[in-house]
C-alpha cells in the first residue's frame, strides 16, 4: 500500500497494449509532462509551452485572464518532481475555482473544504462525506486518516487538524483525507467511478477552455452526486465562460445553499447578478459574501465585498454602514467622511432630512471645516435634489489626504491663524510681561497662574482633549487676561463640538486683532453657514474675499476695489438667491482651501487686470463665479503670454477652445474682445462687449454690465445708444448720481451735435428724475445751467429767464444765475428788475466776504452799459467805500455829464457837491459849474 503522504494515481491502469493507452488518456499525460505549472499574482494556475529552445510563451489564468508567472515546486530533498496526475490537475483548477477556501486575488485560504469524491481508502465504496461538519478544524472525529493512502486536496485537514501548505500559501497537499463513506452510502448516491471520469473531462475540458464539453461532463458528474461542490462550481464556471449566465447564476446559487460557510460562492453570485446587469440583487450577493468573511476574521477581504456592494448599488444603505462603521475602527477619517455624505445623500434622495441632517451633524464632529459635509447641509436646508446621473458619495472629497504632499503646507485661513495662534500663547508663557487685564477684574489672575492654565490648554489641545483645554481657556478669560490667540482657540475649540453661537462669540473678539482677522472672519462665515444663516455667512465670506483681494492689488486701485465689494456685498445680500449663495461660498471655500491659495490670488490678480486693461477693476468673485476657476485661469494666462508675444491667432485659438468647455464664461469672451482691440479690431470688439453687458444684465448682474456699458463708452464716447441703456441700467440700481452724471454727458454729446432739441430733452429727464429721486437742489441746479445755456444759445431769452429765475430761487447765492438775469432784464428793458437782481448779488458779495468781486461786477456791467446811471452811482459809491477816491471821482465825473445831457439839473448838482466834497485838482472848475446850475444856466 502507499504511505501517508505520498501521491498516488487511482486512475485505473490500462495495459500497454490497449487502444487507450495508447490514444487516450496516457498519451495526454506524456504530453503535459512537456508543460510547467504556472501561477498568476490573483491565486490562479495556468499552464506554458515548454519550447525545445527552451523559450517559454505566456499563457493565461483560466480563471482571471491575467498572465501567469511560473511557479517552482522542487522538493526539498531534490528527488525529481512527480507526475502530474488528474486529480492534482483537477485540483488545481479547483483552486482557480475557489474550492480550496482561497477564494481567488489573494485572498485567506478556509481550512474547510469537501475532498473530491473518489478519494477512499481500501476496501470501501462510494463517494466521501466531507461536510464542515465532517472536517472540523481540529483532528477528525472519525475514521483512519492514513488509511487511505490517497493525498488530500488543497484545502483538506492534515492529521493534526492543521491545513495543509501548498505552494500558493493555500492549504496543503501532503495530508491523507479522512475515511470515506460506507458501500451503501454510495450505492445510494450514485456511481462514483462515473463520476469520477466525468468530473476529470470537465477539468480538463475546461483548462483547455472548451466550455460546452465541460458543461456536458460536469452535468454527468452531478447526475451521479448532485450536490457535488466542486461539479457544481466548475459548471457554474463552464456556464458562466460559455455566457449563459442565467443557468450559471443558478448553479452558484445551489453551490452556496450546499456550502454556507464559504465566501466566494456569494461573491461568484453576485459577480454573475452584476453582469446580468441586476445591481441590486448583486449588492446583496456581496452583502452575503462579507458576511461569511467576517465570521472566518477575514475584515480585509469584507471590506472589498462591501465596497463592491457600494459599486454595484451606490444606494445600498448597509453596505455604506459596514463601510463607515470600519473606516471609524480603522481611524480613516476621509474614507469614513465619505460614506457619511454617501448616506447622507441617499436619505435625502429618499425624503429623509432629518437623518440626513444628523449625519452631517456627525461628520462636523470629524472635521468641523469640511467644505463638503457644509454644502451638503445647504442642500439639505434649501431643497436642492441629488443629481440622479451621479452615484452618492462620489464627489471630490480628497480634501483631507491621509499623507501631506511634500513642501511647505500653508493651509487656509483658519489653518494659518491657529498655527499662529499656537506660537503667539507659546511665546506668551515664556514671556515675563504680565498678560494684560480688563478694568473691572476684582481678582485678576497671576502671571504663574496664566502660564500654567495656557500651557495645560496646550497641552490638551495639542493631545486632542477640547474639553480641558475649553476649561482651561476659559478659566484664563474669567480672569480678565485680554489675549486674542485665547478668543480664536477656544472659538475653534467651540466649533468643534458644534457650539457654534458660543464659537460665534468668542471670533468676534478675535476679530479686532489684525493677525487673526482674515481666520476669524472665515471661521464666522463657517459657522453662521453650519447654522443655516447663508446670508450672514455670504457677508462674512465676501469680507474674507475682500481682504485677500486687498492684498493683491495695486494702491492705486485699491479704493476702487473696496468700493466694487461694498457693492457686490450689497447686491448679493439683496439677491435673496439661497441656491446661488451656496455654490459661491462653496467655490470661495474650495479656493482658500488650496495650500497655495495665496499664491493663486496673486496670479488670479495679475489675469484679472490684463482682462480689465483700460476698464473697470475685476474683482476675485469674477473668477470664483465662474463655471471652472481653475481652467479659466490657466486659459487667460496663456492667451495673455500669447498676446503679450504678438500670437494674436494663437491667443485666440486658445480662449476659444476654452469656450468649447466653457462657453457661457464672460472672462472668456471679454479677454476675446481686449485682445480684438488689440489687433485694430475696433467694430468687432465693440460688438462683443456689447453682448457681453446683455449677458450680465439678462443675469440679473446689473453692475457688470453697467461696468461693460463704461468699457464701451470709453471707446466710442458718441454712442448715444449705449449711453441710453447705461442710463436706463443705472436708474434700475437706484444709482441715481451715476445716471445723472450720463445724463449730463449724453446731453453734452447732442450739444456738441448741435442737436439742441433733443439735448434739452436729455436735460429735461434729468431734472424730472432729480427732483423724482430727491437728489438734491445742487443736481438740479446743475441741468438747469445746462438747459439754460441752451436757451441762451437759442436766443430764447424768455425761456432763458424763467430757467435762471428757477435757479435764483433754488440757490439764492448763484453767480451766474443772477448775473444772466440781470443781462436778460437789461435785454427786456426791465431796469428795476436787473438793479434788484444786481443789488442782490453785491450784497450776498459782501455777506460772503466776497467784497473783491464787487467791483469788478460792477465795472463790467457799465461797460456794457456804458449810459445807465444807476450803475454808475453804484460803481462811485463802491470805489468811496473802497477808500479809492480818483476812481470815485472819474466816476462822478461821468455820472455828473449824463445827467446834464438828461436835463436831470437837480440830481447833477448833486453828484457835483459830492465831487466837491473830495476835494478834486480842478475844484474851482466845479464851484463855477455849481453857480452856473443853480443860477439856472445850463453849461
Amino acid at each position: 500500500m502507499p504511505g501517508a503522504g505520498r501521491p498516488v494515481d487511482h486512475r485505473r491502469k490500462e495495459g500497454k497494449g490497449s487502444e487507450r493507452a495508447q490514444t487516450g488518456f496516457h498519451r495526454r499525460r506524456q504530453q503535459r509532462r512537456h508543460l510547467t505549472p504556472l501561477r498568476c499574482d490573483q491565486g490562479g494556475n495556468g499552464l506554458r509551452h515548454r519550447h525545445p529552445a527552451g523559450v517559454r510563451t505566456p499563457r493565461r489564468c483560466l480563471v482571471t485572464g491575467r498572465a501567469v508567472r511560473r511557479r517552482k515546486r522542487q522538493p526539498a530533498d531534490g528527488n525529481p518532481r512527480p507526475r502530474r496526475s488528474g486529480s492534482r490537475r483537477r485540483r488545481d483548477l479547483h483552486r482557480c475555482l475557489g474550492l480550496d477556501g482561497a477564494g481567488g486575488r489573494g485572498r485567506r485560504a478556509s481550512p474547510h473544504l469537501r475532498p473530491l469524491p473518489g478519494e477512499r481508502g481500501p476496501g470501501r465504496q462510494g463517494p466521501p462525506r466531507c461536510d464542515r461538519d465532517a472536517l472540523p478544524a481540529g483532528p477528525p472525529r472519525t475514521g483512519d486518516h492514513r488509511r487511505g493512502g490517497r493525498r488530500a486536496p488543497f484545502g483538506a485537514l492534515g492529521p493534526g487538524g492543521e491545513p495543509n501548505a501548498c505552494p500558493e500559501g493555500h492549504p496543503g497537499e501532503t495530508a491523507d483525507v479522512a475515511a470515506p463513506p460506507t458501500d451503501a452510502e454510495a450505492v445510494v448516491a450514485g456511481n462514483r467511478k462515473v463520476y469520477e471520469e466525468a468530473l476529470n473531462e470537465g477539468s480538463n475540458y475546461a483548462w483547455e477552455r472548451r466550455w460546452e464539453e465541460a458543461i456536458d461532463a460536469y452535468r454527468r458528474a452531478l447526475a451521479e452526486f448532485p450536490d457535488d461542490l466542486a461539479a457544481l462550481v466548475g459548471l457554474g464556471l463552464a456556464l458562466f465562460e460559455s455566457g449563459r449566465l442565467e443557468e450559471a447564476l443558478e448553479v452558484y446559487r445551489r453551490a452556496a445553499e450546499v456550502d454556507t460557510e464559504n465566501p466566494t460562492l456569494p461573491e461568484r453570485v453576485g459577480q454573475t447578478l452584476e453582469k446580468l446587469g441586476r445591481p441590486k440583487e448583486a449588492a446583496q450577493a456581496y452583502l452575503q459574501a462579507a458576511e461569511r468573511y467576517t465570521h472566518r476574521q477575514a475584515p480585509s477581504l469584507a471590506l472589498e465585498r462591501w465596497e463592491d456592494a457600494v459599486r454595484v448599488d451606490p444606494s445600498c444603505i448597509p453596505a455604506h454602514v459596514h463601510l463607515l462603521r470600519a473606516y471609524l475602527s480603522q481611524g480613516k477619517t476621509t474614507n469614513a467622511l465619505r460614506e457619511y455624505l454617501a448616506l447622507a445623500e441617499i436619505y435625502q434622495a429618499q425624503g429623509k432630512t432629518d437623518q440626513a441632517l444628523e449625519l452631517c451633524q456627525y461628520a462636523l464632529r470629524i472635521d468641523p471645516h469640511h467644505p463638503e459635509v457644509l454644502a451638503m447641509m445647504d442642500r439639505l436646508r434649501y431643497g436642492e435634489e441629488v443629481p440622479l446621473d451621479r452615484p452618492p458619495g462620489t464627489g471630490p472629497l480628497d480634501l483631507l489626504p491621509d499623507e501631506e504632499e511634500g513642501g511647505e503646507a500653508q493651509g487656509n485661513p483658519v489653518q494659518i491663524a491657529y498655527e499662529r495662534a499656537l506660537a503667539d500663547l507659546a511665546e506668551m508663557v515664556f514671556d515675563e510681561t504680565p498678560p494684560q487685564t480688563g478694568p473691572l477684574i476684582l481678582r485678576p489672575l497671576t502671571k504663574g497662574q496664566v502660564n500654567t492654565l495656557i500651557a495645560r490648554a496646550l497641552d490638551a489641545q495639542t493631545q486632542d482633549n477640547p474639553d480641558e483645554a475649553i476649561a482651561c481657556y476659559e478659566e484664563v478669560l474669567r480672569g480678565g487676561v485680554i489675549q486674542p490667540a485665547v478668543n480664536f482657540n477656544l472659538g475653534l475649540l467651540y466649533q468643534r463640538q458644534l457650539r457654534f453661537e458660543d464659537a460665534i462669540e468668542q471670533f468676534e473678539q478675535a476679530l479686532q486683532a489684525p493677525q487673526y482677522r482674515l481666520g476669524s472672519l472665515f471661521a464666522l462665515g463657517e459657522c453662521h453657514r453650519a447654522l443655516g444663516r447663508i446670508k450672514e455667512a455670504l457677508t462674512y465670506f465676501l469680507e474674507v474675499l475682500k481682504t485677500v483681494d486687498l492684498g493683491t492689488v495695486e494702491p492705486d486701485c485699491a479704493e476702487e476695489l473696496a468700493r466694487l465689494y461694498e457693492r457686490l456685498s450689497h447686491l448679493y445680500a439683496t439677491r435673496g438667491e439661497e441656491e446661488w449663495a451656496v455654490n459661491f461660498i462653496n467655490t470661495l471655500i474650495d479656493f482658500l482651501n488650496d495650500k497655495k491659495w495665496e499664491e493663486k490670488a496673486i496670479n488670479a490678480r495679475k489675469r484679472l487686470d490684463g482682462v480689465a486693461q483700460e476698464g473697470p477693476v475685476l474683482s476675485l468673485a469674477e473668477l470664483l463665479m465662474s463655471p471652472d476657476p481653475e481652467r479659466v485661469l490657466l486659459s487667460l494666462g496663456l492667451a495673455q503670454e500669447y498676446a503679450q508675444q504678438g500670437l494674436w491667432n494663437a491667443a485666440l485659438d486658445e480662449l476659444f477652445l476654452t469656450l468649447t468647455v466653457l462657453p457661457t464664461c464672460l472672462l472668456i469672451h471679454r479677454q476675446i474682445g481686449e485682445i480684438l482691440l488689440q489687433m485694430g479690431e475696433t467694430d468687432p470688439a465693440l460688438a462683443k462687449f456689447q453682448s457681453i453687458a446683455g449677458v450680465h444684465q439678462a443675469r440679473g448682474d446689473l453692475f457688470q454690465a453697467a461696468a461693460m456699458y463704461e468699457r464701451i463708452l470709453q471707446l466710442a464716447p458718441m454712442d448715444v445708444r449705449v449711453r441710453s441703456q447705461l442710463i436706463d441700467l443705472l436708474v434700475s440700481q437706484r444709482e441715481i448720481t451715476q445716471a445723472l452724471e450720463q445724463y449730463l454727458v449724453l446731453g453734452e454729446t447732442y450739444y456738441q451735435m448741435a442737436q439742441w432739441d433733443r439735448a434739452r430733452e436729455i436735460y429735461n429727464e434729468a431734472l424730472q428724475l432729480a427732483f423724482q429721486k430727491n437728489a438734491g437742489r445742487e443736481w438740479a441746479v446743475r441741468i438747469l445751467h445746462r438747459i439754460g445755456d441752451i436757451d441762451m444759445q437759442r436766443v430764447d431769452w424768455k425761456q432763458a429767464i424763467a430757467v435762471y429765475e428757477q435757479i435764483r430761487d433754488l440757490d439764492p447765492n448763484d453767480e451766474k444765475a443772477r448775473l444772466t438775469l440781470v443781462d436778460l432784464y437789461y435785454r427786456f428793458g426791465r431796469q428795476v428788475e436787473a438793479l434788484k437782481e444786481l443789488d442782490d448779488l453785491l450784497r450776498t458779495y459782501r455777506e460772503a466776504g466776497q467784497s473783491a468781486k464787487v467791483i469788478p461786477t460792477l465795472r463790467a456791467l457799465v461797460d456794457e452799459h456804458p449810459n445807465d446811471t444807476p450803475l454808475l452811482a453804484r460803481l462811485a459809491q463802491t470805489y468811496l467805500d473802497a477808500g479809492d477816491v480818483e476812481e470815485a471821482l472819474q466816476a462822478l465825473d461821468r455820472l455828473g455829464d449824463l445827467q446834464l445831457e438828461a436835463g436831470r439839473i437837480k440830481e447833477a448838482i448833486n453828484t457835483i457837491k459830492v465831487i466837491l466834497r473830495l476835494n478834486p485838482p480842478n475844484a474851482d472848475a466845479y464851484r463855477e459849474l455849481l453857480e452856473q446850475l443853480k443860477a439856472g444856466r445850463t453849461p
